[in-house]
């Protein structure tokens, strides 16, 4: 998916007793518990850490645990097809804190950053079955790339899943 550097669209803040705020080094073990309950591989909180533009580390606390629930990165992460490599890299929202907000404050945070940061244009990878992910990334500005003949396909099948209507002359098929 990519996005251009239009506004980002306003997101409420987290539910009561969260706040959004920049990480720091001391949240690597709160944060690497929520990336377990997410992914099943070690947290690259180090390279996160390393690769972000400025204030691109957004994470939400629980204020009563004083733990990471939710986290996502706008990084410099540069491949052949996205050289500026401006991204949107592991979204994180812990399973038990799920429905809080958390983990959709900590998207629009970090595409913000993006938006205002990216010469060009940002990019982010996901799985199709992320589905509750894909719908925040489509609402706040994030659009299908259709860079080979199957993402017609996988992208018309997600956006099916979402209950969305998919038209393929309304996205790119480069960034």
């Amino acid at each position: 998916m990519v996005r251009g550097k239009e506004p980002v669209p306003p997101v409420p803040p987290p539910k009561a007793g969260y706040m959004l705020r920049s990480a720091k080094p001391a949240d690597r073990v709160s944060y690497s518990q929520a990336f377990q309950t997410a992914f099943d591989e070690p947290a690259p909180f180090h390279e996160l850490m390393r690769k972000m533009v400025p204030k691109g580390f957004p994470v939400v606390e629980h204020l009563p645990t004083g733990s990471v629930v939710a986290g996502s990165t706008a990084g410099l992460f540069p491949t052949d097809q996205h050289p500026d490599g401006y991204s949107l890299q592991w979204v994180v929202a812990h399973e038990e804190h799920r429905s809080t907000g958390s983990g959709q404050a900590t998207i629009a945070a970090a595409t913000k950053v993006l938006a205002e940061s990216a010469p060009r244009y940002s990019y982010l990878s996901t799985d199709d079955f992320r589905l509750a992910a894909i719908d925040i990334y489509l609402k706040l500005g994030w659009k299908p790339l259709l860079f080979r003949n199957d993402q017609l396909q996988r992208w018309s099948k997600v956006f099916k899943n979402l209950g969305r209507r998919f038209d393929a002359k309304e996205y790119r098929a480069e960034p």
